[in-house]
């Protein structure tokens, strides 16, 4: 089974909106804004600690809060995490963590979701950041170009292996979202102060998510034990080069890409 992926995760949005307002190019409001509208459009709820969000994230700016870092950790990868181990784990079950660089020792946010009323009466969702002392900073990803090289790589393997194994004949969409080259705008989660490198990789990673939760849904075309292995190990390291390339996306914040004026 693939860990879940959303097309703007939670943390992401929160990373990319955050650095911004951190620089000084969006108003704390915009933040909010945006963090909102990542959890299905509504306006949910979303408390950082004790406080409501805002207030939360004022407490962080007070404390030293230079930069935010997404990560994206999954069962068996904890790459990019700070520990200690208790931390690690959390993240890895919320599948989503922001590091806070700046104060010392550095912070982790944890997201977890609460559902409030029953699934049948629609359901209201809220957003818990858990702040968890970090161990470290870990030296940052790779960069742009090594995610857009190890998603292309990714790409290319994922491909091979579900012709091989007649996917199509199953999915067509599936082999079309990975050959699909397009230029779609990203989702909300890059704010201003991201390279134009920076969209297009996220543009590319949020149309393979798709792909990813296509593909979760069954086995495909595969029918042996050997041909499910197979392909569940094709779309596990693509699942890796999608999360890295959200994390790289996200990573490469640089306030002298930004195109807007600083709020008044």
């Amino acid at each position: 089974m693939l860990p879940a992926l959303s097309a703007s995760p939670r943390s992401g949005v929160l990373t990319g909106w955050g650095n911004a307002w951190l620089a000084g190019l969006v108003g704390l409001d915009d933040v909010i804004t945006q963090v909102h509208r990542a959890l299905d459009g509504e306006a949910a709820p979303h408390t950082l600690g004790d406080e409501p969000l805002a207030l939360g994230l004022g407490a962080l700016r007070t404390a030293g809060a230079q930069r935010l870092r997404l990560v994206l950790p999954a069962p068996g990868d904890a790459t990019g995490l700070p520990g200690p181990p208790g931390v690690n784990r959390d993240a890895i079950t919320a599948g989503e963590a922001i590091i806070i660089i700046g104060p010392v020792p550095p912070l982790l946010l944890v997201p977890s979701v609460v559902v409030h009323g029953p699934a049948l009466e629609g359901r209201l969702e809220s957003v818990h950041w858990r702040v968890l002392p970090a161990a470290s900073v870990p030296q940052p990803g790779a960069g742009l170009r090594a995610a857009e090289h190890e998603l292309s790589d990714a790409i290319r393997t994922t491909t091979a292996a579900l012709v091989h194994l007649d996917i199509a004949s199953a999915h067509p969409e599936v082999l079309a979202l990975l050959r699909d080259r397009g230029e779609e705008e990203p989702g909300p989660g890059l704010g201003p102060g991201h390279p134009s490198a920076a969209h297009a990789l996220l543009a590319r990673a949020e149309r393979l998510s798709t792909l990813l939760d296509l593909a979760a849904r069954d086995d495909g075309a595969a029918v042996t034990a050997s041909e499910i292995a197979r392909r569940s190990a094709a779309l596990r390291g693509l699942s890796a080069a999608v999360r890295r390339a959200y994390e790289a996306a996200y990573d490469a914040f640089d306030p002298s890409c930004a195109t807007v004026p600083p709020p008044h």
